[in-house]
């Protein structure tokens, strides 16, 4: 992406390479669903992880958070060069056309998967009778909160899975746009030289305790709201669907705005050029790995320690969580800053097709889920490992060489594939 600042497209290069190592996060980490007592997940394989389990946990701290950031980061030089509506235009194009393909193609394949490993590795309905289902229940336009993810999953509600992102990010886009055309003037980049300052420890920790304890607070108001209107629920991260055309955990909801709009001013205040974010390296490493290890052990007293504590452990993980997501970016920007902002042909490379991976990855993690299924005897680890290292390659094989440079052919072999499905299983 060229910007017009000065400088600044040899600044940001970091920034695409972390959006695709975070797409390998979000591909890790449904690799691992499978092995990690997920009762939901369509494979629940026999051979659990403690791997598998420490990756998923470490990726749901700040994989979509983060990638909220770069969006919103990016977001004001695109409209700037695009303009208002081309912006609009753009985004709904690149966004909406996979978001209601992988709907209506991949995603009905999942509660197929699920009942096949729940039913004796028997198809209980067709693929038709079952894409019909969840159409009509799409149709229906449900609001509200889906308590359990077990019930969704055994009575074939509408889930929009791992498409949630782009709907929400849609969204965040058109707000963003709307507010950008009525004041403008709030996105104009300050005007000021950039005099790059020496990174200072002070000024590290306020980013982490301000932007962790903003989240904190937001997000423990969210999840008390939600007990308080609805005192039947047990799960303080429940779905939430609107009209089953956005679906979201409001629990992290403001995780994603506020990093949103963390994204667009580091963008608007130069902080990047000026030095002030990422900031200390060294505080945000320690700040990182100290708050990773009481994240994971915090995690582990909830699955095993007694259950007279769960609820507080509970609470302490999720405040924790908000510390370890800022942490993580710092971390990952400052090392970014350093060691990863130099363009290579491999992360130009990995960065051209990182979309396309996010895309493409479900349905390759869950082929080969089921195919492990059936090997008895093999480790977790291990499984977690071939799924995780063939779904990475087999989505960006298939980015590379089959929707890069053919896009308009790899709709409709997708959509061919579907209607096949329906009549042929």
């Amino acid at each position: 992406m060229n910007i017009s600042d000065s400088g600044i497209e040899n600044r940001i290069i970091y920034l695409d390479n972390m959006r695709w190592l975070l797409v390998i996060f979000v591909v890790l980490e449904h690799s691992s669903h499978a092995y990690t007592n997920l009762i939901w997940w369509p494979v629940a394989d026999k051979d659990p992880s403690i791997t598998a389990g420490w990756i998923s946990t470490l990726s749901d701290a700040f994989a979509m958070p983060l990638l909220f950031y770069i969006a919103g980061y990016f977001a004001i030089p695109s409209i700037e060069k695009k303009g208002v509506l081309s912006f609009l235009k753009g985004k709904l194009k690149r966004l909406g056309i996979p978001w209601l393909i992988c709907i209506f193609a991949i995603c009905p394949i999942l509660p197929l998967i699920y009942h096949f490993t729940r039913n004796g590795l028997t198809l209980t309905m067709s693929y038709y009778e079952l894409w019909v289902i969840l159409l009509k229940n799409a149709a229906a336009l449900n609001t509200g909160l889906i308590v359990s993810m077990n019930e969704l999953m055994t009575h074939n509600q509408f889930y929009q899975r791992y498409m949630w992102f782009l709907s929400l990010l849609i969204v965040f886009f058109v707000v963003f746009s709307l507010v950008y055309s009525w004041r403008k003037e709030w996105f104009d980049r300050i005007d000021q030289p950039c005099i790059t300052k020496p990174p200072v420890v002070s000024s590290t920790l306020k980013f982490l305790f301000g932007v962790g304890f903003l989240t904190a607070i937001c997000s423990f108001l969210t999840v008390g709201a939600m007990f308080a209107f609805s005192p039947k629920l047990t799960n303080p991260e429940p779905l939430f669907t609107l009209g089953n055309i956005i679906q979201f955990r409001p629990s992290r909801l403001f995780f994603y705005i506020i990093y949103f709009a963390f994204g667009l001013i580091t963008y608007r205040n130069k902080w990047i050029e000026r030095g002030k974010f990422p900031g200390h390296f060294k505080t945000w490493t320690l700040s990182c790995a100290g708050l990773l290890i009481v994240y994971l052990w915090v995690h582990h007293q909830i699955l095993n320690g007694p259950n007279h504590l769960k609820e507080i452990h509970g609470a302490l993980f999720f405040l924790i969580l908000n510390f370890l997501t800022i942490a993580a970016l710092g971390f990952l920007a400052s090392l970014g800053v350093r060691y990863w902002n130099r363009p290579t042909r491999f992360d130009e490379n990995m960065g051209s097709n990182s979309y396309n991976i996010y895309l493409s990855h479900y349905i390759f993690v869950l082929i080969f889920q089921l195919i492990l299924f059936a090997v008895p005897g093999l480790p977790g680890i291990v499984k977690f490992g071939l799924v995780s290292v063939l779904s990475i390659v087999c989505a960006y094989a298939v980015s590379q060489y089959v929707i890069k440079p053919f896009p308009g052919t790899s709709i409709f072999v997708t959509i061919m594939v579907c209607i096949a499905m329906i009549l042929i299983l």
